[in-house]
């Protein structure tokens, strides 16, 4: 008898007044402009349009009670942006839920072997 395994899956995703706040691509994003110190080289990093990669910075800035991303204005040296302690709180919060959310996942995908033949 060929037997199919089961197991569940989640993605974590933050919404606020309906609207997706915070989910994987906005964490990888804003963890990339930490290491590049720009939207431009995070979304080159990541291979998708500056264009995309600022809608989603600005809608989280938008839906957020206080700044994430912090843009500085260019110059002699050139612009850039960062993110703010809020944001960085916000990653370290997203990173130590879905650690709960595979410890939960795990387990329960354990208890499935018993349920399913």
């Amino acid at each position: 008898m060929n037997q199919l395994a089961f197991n569940m899956s989640a993605e974590l995703t933050f919404y606020r007044e309906d609207e997706l706040f915070l989910g994987s691509a906005q964490i990888r994003l804003m963890k990339q402009v930490m290491v590049d110190g720009s939207i431009h080289a995070a979304a080159k990093n990541l291979r998708m349009s500056y264009q995309h990669a600022w809608h989603i910075l600005d809608k989280l800035n938008r839906l957020s009670p206080v700044p994430i991303v912090i843009r500085q204005k260019g110059g002699k040296d050139g612009g850039g942006c960062r993110i703010s302690s809020y944001g960085m709180k916000l990653i370290r919060t997203y990173e130590k839920k879905v650690i709960d959310i595979i410890q939960f996942l795990d387990d329960s995908n354990s208890e499935l072997k018993s349920c399913f033949f």
